[in-house]
């Protein structure tokens, strides 16, 4: 076997690793480029030592022109992943957040949840909307909190 082929089945048995992460979840269908299509998305995709300083094994998340009904349909998955995971993990609150105005006079909004944890992995599903565009991410990893999520972000 080539180097290269040796590679490609390394690089492919990762990534179909990270795919089946969100199996299951209502919020697939968008990062399956079901609800918005693939090519007017920006997708990344990240696991390894690249994230492991963010306690993190996998970080995905993609970005998007969305407008208020397209907003609402991603948060209605989003909110439907958090309720489904409400029997298995009941000591978690989603992160409650208003839409409001930044210093720089955009409007924003941020909401966060922490889904039940997959085997060691704690999982938390987050997007932001700044304007018209929305960033979508999907996270595992040893973070065991919304505000330990929240402090290594902002260091």
């Amino acid at each position: 076997m080539t180097n290269m082929r040796k590679i490609l089945i390394l690089l492919t048995m990762m990534i179909c690793s990270h795919v089946s992460a969100q199996t299951g979840m209502h919020i697939s269908a968008l990062f399956e480029g079901k609800i918005v299509p693939k090519r007017q998305m920006v997708e990344t995709r990240i696991s390894g030592k690249a994230v492991s300083k963010y306690k993190l094994t996998f970080f995905h998340s993609v970005r998007f022109k969305a407008d208020d009904d397209l907003v609402k349909r991603v948060d209605h998955l989003a909110a439907a992943d958090f309720v489904a995971n409400s029997e298995k993990f009941k000591q978690r609150e989603p992160e409650n957040s208003a839409m409001r105005k930044n210093e720089h006079g955009r409007k924003t909004f941020t909401q966060m949840y922490e889904l039940a944890p997959q085997g060691n992995s704690h999982r938390f599903l987050c997007f932001k909307v700044v304007n018209d565009t929305m960033t979508v991410i999907y996270l595992e990893g040893w973070i065991t909190s919304l505000d330990e999520l929240k402090k290594i972000f902002n260091d």
